[in-house]
């Protein structure tokens, strides 16, 4: 249910609350023209809409049906700027977590919201009607509440609040002090009972909180049962008094969360609390660990009927005649058949109820349906292959210590073969042992009767752009022969492209990059993922002036522009691949022309984990240029932003300078 992430930046100050009111820090419905009238966000001007204050007050209580729940008020209050931001304003989405097996679940009620605009010089307000609340079913965990507050225009204050009541004790509901636009006030508090253990972690960007810390007492009225000795039930109700746990964070003037190039799992990022409850330890009663750790949950999935079981029933593939006795070319062949049996219904899990014969027969399931009976098919013919579930990019970052069903969205294959180890996916359409992207996200848990343990998702990627120019420059003509190979996951992205617009398209597409030239001999190798894509074209461009040529790098292939534009950068860098970028390039000169060169350069990033070497040379009337770029980790911290990106900022430099013939 819940996602962490792999940075742990929340700074908090203890000092007393004596000088901040207990009250909200306002009341939903009712608005002053003070907050009428403000007319941008202070602190990020740019802003076209920000949140004045929001609140949120987490309460345990005793239900004498549900048992123990606990119970949070929201509210939200928003100011609009901007008129293109109006539209999506009122529109609120809330989500509750609600399994459609049963057990364990959230509710959302007394869900409040306004409008309010100035009229005629006086604040008048719009109120939500019950009947324009709607719920719908996401999928088999969540479901969401969604309502469109009525007359939001430019100026405009929306507010809103609701209730949060969930029996769900395990996570408490996850505290955002972020959010995807600036916010003035955020104002969380929560009271736990002493006989709950949670642990809370301070996760994401940073964001400086003060924090208050208090006992309160409380009382609670409970039900008991119990079988007497007579053989009849006993029941009755008593009162339990607490030194519950009082806390309030209080954080202002909070940053925007906003899209960055290479950021995954924007849901790990934001600074917020999170609740993972420990242990319960009640009045006369032992204490109860409920945290679970991964051993335990390993177990729990290798007897899942769901998971577990279904890898012993790969007896289906016993009519599938392999044609060597090698257990590498087995796999393979048990890889490809099954690739090319199943159609995959794009449906992310990694449970299933059909693993096996049935999945078989059908043709067609989700990817656990195809990867639990890949393995059990791999298992079937004496080829040892394991489970690995994992979080696909952008699902979240899975918890290192405590598992959560939630967590995981996906399962691939993992084939030992003499020690060697293969990643696959049966429901891609990818070559054996290479992933696709959307797996490529930190780590996965292998699962195994002998003992799961944690692998890397992102070892052995292979990303090769190669470009190769020969240019012949005259006083009239410049002409480049250009080829292109693209390698591994290159070759992938190029292949999707190509499939998503059309050869036709993607042609096109190569022209438009060259401006003024004219494009002859374009040619494009056979489409096949199992192979390299080579793409081969001539460029001729007219010398506007033939005293005076200017060259440009080619960069066709290549790094151009600097993707990190910002000075500062919170959320981490996110490769999915290691990546290499060469081009070697030759310029044949006419006679009685000198050469002005650009120098060669080698700049390294900290670590050797990158480096760019720009090497240019002239033999004759001949010069040779050659510029490599390797790339060679796949995440980088906030911390490393500033080399990373004046990295990129020297490679765009680089090869925007010209050479420079003049006659």
């Amino acid at each position: 249910m819940q996602k962490f992430p792999y940075l742990v930046f929340f700074l908090l100050l203890s000092v007393p609350f004596t000088s901040l009111s207990q009250k909200y820090p306002f009341k939903v419905g009712k608005v002053d023209k003070e907050d009428m009238a403000i007319d941008s966000c202070g602190f990020y001007p740019e802003a076209s809409s920000m949140i004045i204050a929001k609140y949120g007050d987490l309460k345990f209580r005793y239900n004498r049906d549900a048992g123990w729940q606990y119970r949070m008020e929201v509210g939200v209050r928003k100011k609009i700027f901007s008129i293109t931001d109006a539209a999506d304003a009122g529109n609120i989405k809330i989500r509750a977590y609600e399994p459609d097996k049963g057990g364990s679940k959230e509710d959302i009620g007394s869900i409040k919201a306004y409008s309010h605009n100035i009229v005629n010089g006086e604040v008048e307000s719009d109120k939500l009607k019950r009947r324009d609340v709607f719920k719908k079913r996401i999928n088999d965990n969540w479901v969401e509440y969604s309502f469109a507050i009525p007359n939001i225009k430019e100026g405009s204050i929306v507010d809103y609040s609701y209730i949060v009541t969930s029996d769900y004790l395990s996570n408490l509901t996850t505290w955002r002090f972020q959010e995807d636009i600036p916010v003035a006030l955020n104002d969380f508090r929560y009271t736990l009972p002493e006989w709950f253990n949670y642990q809370s972690s301070q996760l994401g960007n940073v964001v400086f909180a003060d924090h208050e810390v208090e006992n309160q007492r409380e009382e609670y009225t409970i039900s008991w049962s119990n079988l007497g000795v007579d053989g009849k039930m006993n029941r009755g109700s008593g009162t339990l008094t607490s030194t519950s746990s009082f806390n309030r964070f209080i954080a202002k003037d909070i940053m925007p969360l906003e899209d960055e190039p290479y950021m995954n799992n924007k849901g790990s990022v934001p600074g917020r609390l999170e609740f993972q409850l420990v242990s319960t330890n009640f009045p006369n009663q032992t204490v109860n660990i409920i945290a679970g750790n991964y051993p335990k949950f390993n177990e729990e999935l290798c007897k899942n009927n769901s998971f577990g079981v279904r890898l012993k029933r790969g007896r289906f593939i016993k009519d599938l005649e392999l044609s060597s006795e090698n257990p590498t070319q087995q796999a393979k062949e048990i890889y490809h058949h099954l690739q090319n049996h199943f159609d995959w219904n794009e449906k992310y899990t990694f449970l299933s109820e059909d693993a096996g014969r049935t999945a078989y027969n059908n043709k067609e399931g989700n990817v656990a349906d195809i990867n639990l009976s890949f393995i059990a098919a791999l298992r079937e013919n004496g080829i040892e292959a394991y489970p690995v579930i994992l979080s696909t990019r952008g699902h979240g970052i899975v918890h290192p210590i405590y598992p959560s069903y939630g967590d995981f969205n996906y399962v691939i294959a993992f084939i030992n073969i003499d020690g060697k180890g293969y990643f696959c996916d049966a429901a891609s359409n990818l070559p054996f042992s290479q992933l696709p992207i959307r797996c490529r996200n930190g780590k996965g848990w292998l699962v195994s009767e002998e003992g799961g343990s944690w692998v890397e998702l992102k070892q052995n990627s292979v990303f090769n752009h190669t470009t190769m120019v020969k240019t012949e420059i005259t006083p009239d003509s410049i002409v480049s022969h250009v080829t292109k190979r693209d390698e591994g996951y290159a070759a992938f992205e190029t292949i999707k492209k190509i499939d998503e617009e059309t050869i036709e398209k993607y042609k096109e597409n190569i022209v438009a990059n060259y401006g003024n030239g004219q494009l002859t001999n374009i040619e494009i190798s056979d489409i096949d993922l199992s192979k390299p894509v080579d793409i081969k074209y001539d460029v001729h461009k007219k010398v506007e002036s033939p005293d005076i040529i200017y060259l440009e790098i080619p960069t066709i292939g290549t790094i151009k522009e600097n993707p990190f534009k910002k000075e500062n950068r919170f959320s981490p860098i996110d490769f999915a691949y290691q990546q290499n970028y060469r081009l070697f390039s030759t310029f044949t000169i006419p006679e009685g022309y000198t050469a002005e060169l650009p120098e060669s350069a080698l700049i390294k990033l900290p670590g050797d984990n990158g480096q760019f070497i720009y090497h240019i040379s002239q033999n004759g009337n001949t010069i040779n240029l050659r510029s490599d770029i390797f790339i060679t980790k796949t995440d980088f911290s906030p911390q490393e932003y500033p080399q990373l990106k004046q990295f990129f900022e020297l490679i765009e430099k680089k090869h925007a300078e010209l050479i420079v013939l003049k006659k």
